[in-house]
């Protein structure tokens, strides 16, 4: 490795003392887990020099399709159910809704860059907790169905 430079793990420049950037400017480092059978992405993006946030997304269900449901009162029912949710997340949590009929929730931390592994696996850890409740909210009504999720 030439002198000068940072060594690299995946996405990430590794800097003397352990902390993680990402490894260029255009790199955006995420990783994917799927929590309490929902695929969560979190991504880690530079906002500046010394700055960054790292983007969260968990998909919560699809909404039923207006085309497959015809008049069924599951798909006024999902949407007041998703506007019920949002009115009670935490103020930075935002809910979403795809081309796809795909609801999902939303959120940003900002992190120092460069970040320890530890900072970075703490900040995800913590929307995945805070999570666990809306998504137990959800399932007690089962209308909006898991489904098949894709990749964000």
């Amino acid at each position: 490795m030439p002198l000068g430079r940072l060594p690299l793990l995946g996405p990430f420049a590794v800097h003397p003392d352990g902390r993680l950037t990402p490894r260029d400017a255009d790199t955006s480092p995420c990783f994917t887990v799927r929590w309490r059978g929902r695929l969560v992405r979190a991504r880690l993006v530079q906002t500046g020099p010394g700055g960054g946030r790292l983007a969260m997304r968990a998909i919560l269900g699809r909404v039923p399709s207006s085309a497959a449901h015809g008049e069924d009162a599951a798909r006024p029912r999902s949407f007041a159910l998703l506007r019920a949710l949002a009115g009670s997340l935490p103020e930075s949590w935002r809910v979403g809704l795809t081309p796809d009929h795909r609801a999902l929730l939303q959120t940003e931390v900002q992190l120092p860059l460069p970040v320890t592994a530890a900072d970075l696996i703490t900040a995800a850890t913590v929307f995945l907790l805070t999570l666990g409740p809306y998504l137990d909210f959800l399932d007690e009504d089962r209308i909006l169905p898991r489904g098949h999720e894709r990749m964000l």
